[in-house]
């Protein structure tokens, strides 16, 4: 089997038709088998495993317990939902065309599902497939359903189509329960124990023909019994689907009543007492504030008011206490020149003192010359102008940035009250919306009684089904009992052996292929490990399909023993020794699967697995995961690559060609070529 393409049209994040080609590439005469995408978390790679599942198996994709609600919520949830567009999409589609081989015939599939929401939100899905271009009209939905699932059984498609919670399901599973069940849909055994089933009615029938009057009336009271479970079963599911329908019907209720309630404010009536105390607190805060600005506007702060005067004035000040200090200075010197000159005139000679009596003048002249001269209009001492240094100097600095501080949190706090305000006053009368409450609290009684009903039904249902399966065990008893009776049927001896065959078949069938997969995990786990990973051999349980490890010694390993990156390995190991031992030929999906890894497993994997997994290995993986050191490594195996970029203004993905380093890949890859 090849997946050729697949085309999603409005699904989920990819907005619009996008179709990617999943052939795998001949390169250099060289066949590639990796298709890679890449792209980060939330980007869509999962999207592209969950399109392929859903684009095959439908409603079964999600798995065997989903119901036809569920599945058309899912498709709903589905559809596109675009950021920056008003009117949305009510559609979405999936087409996979793959090709696929059976007995040496290769036939081209085209297989493509659209679903619609139409106005009353009831979702409708259409399922068309053709064969080599040839349109399958004659095949209605299930019957094209039913075809796929015989091409591809899902139970199948589960070793090929993984992700990484598959894997981690199998690394933490330590009863064999995941273990089992891949086994079981491996060996087709859900197949066999359904002809068992068939062929336990088709014996019941046949011991009911028997001429034994006790077991004839043995039979038929017993099948009145199971008759009357299942219609009591039936009966009680019948009213359990009734609740749910009483109950979607209280819920639309319910809302029309929050909506109406929500129109007459009822939203605000809830927060009503909140807005108040609230309001109450921002009041008390503002106050706080007003009497902190109030404090420093009775301080320096005003200065900050007329700063340009203040500092005018303030040099003013300065200048004429450089004028007084020069004054003063000019007065000292005088003084002591004049008695300078009094003292030489005593100890000079007439002409010596003339000369220097000049140069003494000379000096008082040019004191009184200073240019500090300056109308003294605020005579103030040195104390009190370094007192008004402060506090100019304080207004404009610190006052003035408390004041800044106050005043947003002032305007913030308004802001706060405004809003606070308005919706205490939209809040409306209690007396307006009690009636709306009072009508919500007995819908609500309503929904409980629902549910309460349901759990009832559920219950009874439950207990009819397994009384019904133990009516059903009796008549399987009353066959078996029979057998060993002289008067047999040729039907019964042979639809007897048939199930004695088919149950020595399926140990034999599972003993056989158990020790074929234990054979493929020793060889796949040694090729993957480390070398200082422990050695492991793996035996199963063809019974209870339990795993036991064992170490090159023998000695059993509890799997708490091994590392996370061991636990990886091991799952990886169990899901390609299962592909193996299937012996068909399927492609690989596997999303995210290097998460829990280190480099030297990373490694392994890259150079190991991803290459020789498949003839076709469809790989969806961050940038992390495969970085551009193992994308180089895997290089010589990679067909092509898509990069899914992701635009969360949009609400979209849009997908390119290439991977993360699409340059230097191109580049890589050019020169791989010309190898």
């Amino acid at each position: 089997m090849i997946l050729e393409k697949l085309t999603v049209k409005n699904f989920r994040v990819f907005g619009g038709e996008h179709t990617f080609d999943l052939t795998p590439r001949v390169i250099h005469n060289k066949k590639c088998p990796i298709i890679l995408f890449g792209g980060l978390n939330g980007a869509g790679k999962t999207t592209i495993l969950n399109g392929i599942r859903l684009a095959l198996y439908g409603k079964q994709s999600l798995g065997i317990a989903v119901n036809k609600k569920d599945y058309a919520d899912y498709l709903e949830k589905s559809i596109h939902r675009s950021k920056d567009k008003f009117l949305q999409v009510n559609s979405s589609s999936i087409e996979l065309v793959f090709s696929y081989s059976n007995l040496g015939i290769k036939k081209q599939y085209s297989v493509k599902r659209k679903w619609t929401v139409n106005s009353k939100n009831s979702v409708f899905e259409n399922l068309i497939m053709s064969e080599d271009g040839s349109l399958l009209s004659e095949l209605n939905d299930e019957q094209c359903q039913g075809f796929l699932n015989e091409l591809i059984p899902i139970g199948v498609s589960d070793l090929f189509f993984f992700d990484g919670e598959k894997i981690a399901e199998l690394a933490e599973d330590t009863k064999g329960v995941a273990l089992g069940d891949s086994i079981k849909k491996l060996l087709g055994l859900d197949i066999l124990e359904t002809l068992n089933a068939d062929l336990s009615i088709l014996l019941r029938l046949e011991t009911k023909r028997s001429k034994q009057k006790q077991v004839q009336d043995q039979i038929e009271e017993l099948e009145k019994t199971l008759l009357s479970h299942e219609h009591e079963a039936n009966k009680a599911l019948e009213e359990y689907h009734q609740t749910l329908i009483t109950r979607r019907s209280l819920d639309a209720d319910i809302q029309k009543l929050e909506n109406l309630l929500s129109a007459r404010g009822g939203a605000w009536a809830v927060s009503r007492e909140d807005e108040i105390a609230k309001q109450a607190k921002l009041s008390e805060e503002k106050r706080n504030i007003e009497d902190q600005i109030r404090e420093i506007f009775s301080a320096n702060y005003p200065f900050a008011i007329a700063a340009d005067f203040a500092l005018q004035t303030l040099a003013q000040l300065q200048n004429e206490s450089k004028c007084k200090r020069q004054a003063h200075t000019d007065e000292i010197v005088k003084k002591h020149l004049n008695s300078l000159r009094n003292s030489l005139a005593n100890l000079l000679d007439t002409d010596s003192f003339n000369k220097v009596k000049d140069t003494i003048d000379t000096e008082l002249v040019s004191i009184g010359k200073h240019k500090y001269a300056l109308d003294i209009i605020h005579d103030i001492s040195d104390s009190l102008l370094s007192a008004i240094e402060f506090s100019i100097s304080d207004a404009l600095t610190q006052q003035k940035n408390k004041i800044n501080q106050l005043s947003n949190k002032l305007n913030h706090i308004n802001k706060e009250l405004d809003k606070a305000g308005n919706n205490i006053a939209r809040a409306p009368e209690e007396s307006q919306i009690q009636p709306i409450l009072n009508q919500l609290t007995e819908y609500h009684k309503k929904i409980a009684c629902c549910i309460a009903r349901q759990k009832e039904y559920t219950s009874l249902y439950k207990s009819h089904i397994r009384e019904g399966i133990s009516v059903a065990r009796q008549l399987d008893k009353l066959a078996e009992n029979f057998a060993t009776e002289e008067e047999q049927s040729r039907t019964f001896k042979y639809a007897n052996g048939a199930k004695s065959l088919l149950n020595d078949f399926a140990i034999e069938m599972a003993n056989r292929k158990v020790k074929d997969l234990e054979n493929e995990f020793v060889k796949s786990f040694s090729r993957l490990a480390r070398k200082e990973d422990v050695s492991l051999v793996a035996s199963i349980n063809p019974e209870t399909f339990t795993v036991t490890l064992k170490d090159a010694a023998g000695r059993e390993i509890n799997k708490d023993e091994l590392s996370a990156g061991e636990k990886q390995i091991y799952a990886i190991a169990i899901l390609e020794a299962l592909a193996r031992t299937s012996g068909r030929r399927l492609p690989i999906i596997i999303d995210t699967p290097l998460g829990r890894l280190d480099s030297i497993h990373r490694t392994k994997l890259i150079n190991n697995y991803f290459p020789y997994a498949s003839h076709q290995v469809i790989i969806l993986s961050t940038d992390t995961e495969v970085d551009e050191s193992f994308y180089s490594d895997m290089l010589p195996s990679i067909s092509h690559a898509y990069k899914l970029n992701y635009d969360s203004e949009k609400g979209c993905t849009v997908a390119d060609e290439g991977y993360f380093w699409r340059n230097q890949n191109a580049g890589a890859l050019t020169q791989y070529a010309s190898k």
